[in-house]
């Protein structure tokens, strides 16, 4: 028995004209234009004849609402729709029925170890950047959020209760680093907030669903960011502004959020174009919405990175651009009350915005300008976000290392030692390398730190 019968039957669906008016009815039908009758579905049933993408999408979410858990097209049709996973989420979709299927697959991929592998192996893809800009700018607002039934299934309690479950798992990932718990974070996300989804609900629900879904999508692509899988990252970075658009005032400023996220993903992969485009299309949403200070600095400080790389390409002019905006991002955050900014950006504190100045004032080569930010970013942050403390150190290790003290940069970096081989970060080992390069190799004082870094990273390559 193929896929479809097996689960068509499990579903209780007694005769094909109930079925076929089931998917006609469905939202995602009236949207792509698909409709089928008692003889297709007989076709398919038999397996004589496949559906097309846009129909068996319809199907799957059927099946997945009547069965109240999720369905794939991998689990319906393995070989015709096993998905390309180079292809897979990386659209920023016009239909939010559809997002919400492109979602659920990506989940499913993530549970299924040999497609995971896969979309872990994709790089960074450019061309997508600019489809989210003009998707997410220029797109039609969602005035009707998804529903499958009449019903009013999902409600705020449910919401909610993912809301605390994203805040505990934010709060590992910055203590512990991504690897930790993103494995969970995705399981989480596949078995309790995708069929949550496609579920019910009411608009004031749904826009209260889509909000926290794109927050814990951006939280599964900041992990994915954070282990060095950059395709995946962000295809969960696109899906997540698609949906904090669809929720409309529920995300007031997390779409800004989101694209700077974006922005230094880009930076990270040295499309530094691509990252300023991002950072100014966060103002955009700053613009178009009441955000509060701490994401008005967020997305200058975002500015100031592309610009400081833009620098370093080449551009001369892009030096004043960057000090211009670290300026607008300290005057925004000094204007901000701590208290009434949204957990999510709860982070961008002045410690944080300190080590955005400096990063960009080194790259810039205002190194010495730059150590008094260090000092202040290192000193006022938490322990509780130990990652953040690591990058502190080995930025200010690094500094040192510019203005020629290898010791005050070996001795940093050998603070910074015990921590980093707790932290589950392949950023932090990748940094831990990077520092290790531009040491004078046969120095002897940086022999016996590169064998104690050896130790505590465990053979680090």
């Amino acid at each position: 028995m193929i896929g479809l019968a097996r689960l068509y039957a499990e579903a209780g669906f007694g005769k094909h004209e109930s079925f076929a008016a089931a998917v006609n009815a469905h939202p995602l039908a009236r949207e792509s234009g698909v409709s089928v009758s008692r003889v297709s579905i007989g076709r398919y049933l038999s397996g004589t004849t496949v559906p097309d993408l846009a129909v068996a999408r319809v199907i799957v979410a059927v099946l997945a609402a009547r069965l109240g858990r999720p369905v794939t097209l991998n689990d319906v049709w393995p070989v015709a729709f096993a998905p390309a996973v180079s292809d897979l989420a990386l659209r920023y979709e016009r239909s939010l029925p559809v997002t919400v299927e492109c979602v659920a697959e990506l989940l499913a991929c993530e549970v299924d170890h040999a497609r995971a592998r896969a979309l872990a192996a994709l790089d960074f893809a450019p061309p997508a950047v600019s489809e989210a800009i003009t998707g997410w700018r220029y797109g039609l607002v969602d005035s009707v959020t998804g529903r499958q039934t009449e019903s009013r299934d999902v409600t705020h309690r449910q919401v909610a209760q993912i809301r605390e479950t994203c805040a505990w798992f934010s709060g590992l990932d910055h203590a512990r680093g991504g690897g930790l718990v993103r494995s969970a974070v995705t399981t989480y996300l596949h078995d309790h907030v995708a069929p949550l989804l496609r579920g019910s609900y009411t608009d004031a629900v749904g826009r209260c669903l889509f909000a926290v879904a794109a927050e814990m999508l951006q939280l599964a692509g900041w992990m994915a960011y954070d282990l060095e899988r950059h395709g995946l990252a962000q295809r969960y970075y696109i899906q997540a502004l698609r949906l904090a658009k669809a929720s409309g005032l529920e995300s007031r400023g997390f779409d800004a959020f989101v694209l700077v996220r974006l922005s230094q993903q880009a930076l990270n992969r040295d499309h530094a174009d691509e990252a300023l485009y991002l950072a100014r299309a966060a103002h955009d949403d700053i613009a178009l919405s009441a955000t509060t200070p701490a994401v008005r600095a967020l997305a200058y400080a975002a500015e100031a990175r592309a610009c400081a790389r833009l620098y370093e390409k080449g551009d001369a002019h892009a030096a004043t651009a960057c000090r211009q905006a670290l300026l607008a991002a300290e005057r925004e955050l000094d204007t901000g009350d701590s208290g009434g900014e949204p957990a999510w950006i709860g982070y961008f504190d002045a410690p944080e915005l300190a080590a955005e100045v400096a990063h960009s004032l080194v790259v810039i080569g205002d190194t010495t300008a730059a150590l008094p930010h260090l000092d202040a970013a290192l000193t006022g942050k938490s322990t509780d976000r130990a990652r953040d403390r690591l990058f502190c150190q080995l930025n200010l290790a690094a500094a040192h290392l510019k203005t020629g003290d290898l010791d005050a940069a070996l001795a940093v970096a050998e603070q910074a030692l015990p921590t980093a081989g707790t932290i589950a970060s392949t950023r932090v080992r990748s940094r831990f390398r990077s520092f290790r390069r531009s040491l004078p190799a046969k120095e002897p004082r940086v022999v016996a730190f590169n064998e104690r870094m050896h130790d505590e990273l465990a053979g680090v390559a």
